[in-house]
């Protein structure tokens, strides 16, 4: 409609100004005149269309942003199996500072807890399968803080214990959670076919021990890559058979994760209505076990499918929840994800100051987090709005 308006726009005067040529009753100098009038607008229109033309190309560009910019937060398991756990709870010498950073952890206090393991890993008693367990520990609070290259460096370091350990079946549980919490990292940094290859290697080792609850996580995490990647159906397949095996071992922080996975899929694929009927099953499950990074990946979820269906300010309400449940358990990446989200509300509304207010302050976080391609796309983002309120 608009291309056609365009093209009359255009045409109209130039049709006119041919048909002043076949006109006698009219003197030359009132047809110049009129020919000069049909060219300014002629060129006004002109104009007006290019102008619109570079408008359009420039939202589409930013809307890419903005898209690449409109996450989840991701929602981070740091469950060790109880067979690592056993180990360090049986040593005398190491129980009190253990249970010292588990208290911590439980309390969202990741630095301090930081310190507790490290004191164990300091400890002469501490032994190789301690180590191992420690430095997995260590590196899900550094992956919780968003410190990835230091959560990383733990991780690989647990692998290189396993190498050296004697009794290695007894530790395959121990390789698999690193291998998988690798593949995590991978995946936050927007590297699919390696986070899926980790996670292939950790999925392979727990079928081999029969580790439900494990195999559940990996095809889980499977699932969330291939749904990024497009593959809509792979996913589905791979999030139902991970709540499958969560219900049949009756796991319920597992079962609400795969509901919200399963949701996930749902609102990509464009079934909103599905997605919010496994989001608000998986909520009530969160909220009766009072596990509040799940509570706040949820709303959060259900704040971007109200985006979706165009309910702006039922968004912001939901975004503007998981904030606060995410400042206050301190997860830096969460905050950082719902305060773009809220900026796009404010964008969407038209409020460009209050965006650029909330996107500003998420690239505080994020370079504090040192998330290097999120920061690259606010800062795009931030520059737009501010070339857009010059051009005003």
């Amino acid at each position: 409609m608009n291309s056609l308006l365009n093209f009359i726009s255009i045409v109209a005067p130039i049709i006119f100004a041919a048909c002043l040529f076949k006109l006698k009753n009219i003197t030359m100098e009132m047809k110049i005149w009129l020919w000069a009038v049909c060219a300014l607008i002629i060129i006004f229109d002109a104009y007006i269309i290019i102008k619109d033309k570079k408008a359009k190309e420039k939202k589409s560009k930013r809307e890419v942003l903005y898209n690449r910019l409109y996450e989840r937060q991701e929602l981070f398991n740091r469950n060790l199996p109880r067979t690592l756990l056993d180990t360090l709870e049986r040593n005398p010498l190491l129980v009190d500072s253990f249970q010292t950073g588990q208290r911590y952890e439980k309390e969202h206090k990741f630095k301090e807890a930081i310190e507790a393991y490290r004191g164990c890993l300091n400890k002469a008693s501490v032994t190789e399968g301690d180590k191992l367990a420690l430095n997995i520990l260590m590196g899900n609070c550094y992956y919780f803080l968003s410190e990835w290259k230091e959560a990383e460096k733990h991780f690989r370091e647990s692998l290189n214990i396993f190498k050296r350990a004697e009794n290695k079946i007894a530790r395959l549980p121990a390789k698999s959670v690193a291998l998988g919490n690798i593949g995590n990292i991978y995946h936050n940094l927007g590297k699919p076919d390696e986070a899926l290859e980790y996670y292939q290697q950790a999925l392979e080792i727990n079928k081999k021990l029969g580790y439900e609850q494990e195999i559940a996580h990996n095809l889980s995490n499977i699932g969330t890559v291939y749904n990024e990647l497009g593959k809509h159906e792979e996913a589905l397949k791979f999030q139902e058979e991970a709540l499958e095996i969560n219900r049949k071992i009756e796991d319920e922080p597992g079962i609400a994760n795969s509901l919200n996975n399963i949701g996930v899929v749902y609102n990509d694929s464009g079934k909103t209505k599905e997605a919010l009927k496994f989001y608000q099953e998986a909520l009530e499950i969160n909220k009766k076990i009072g596990y509040e990074e799940g509570i706040a990946n949820v709303i959060n979820n259900i704040g971007l499918t109200y985006s979706k269906l165009r309910e702006i300010n039922l968004a912001l309400n939901y975004y503007q929840e998981a904030l606060k449940i995410n400042r206050k358990i301190g997860y830096k990446e969460g905050i950082a994800t719902n305060l773009g989200n809220i900026g796009l509300v404010y964008i969407t509304l038209g409020q460009s100051k209050e965006a650029l207010k909330y996107y500003q302050e998420a690239l505080e976080v994020f370079v504090h987090i040192n998330a290097q391609p999120r920061i690259e796309i606010l800062l795009k983002i931030i520059k737009i709005i501010e070339d857009e309120k010059k051009e005003k």
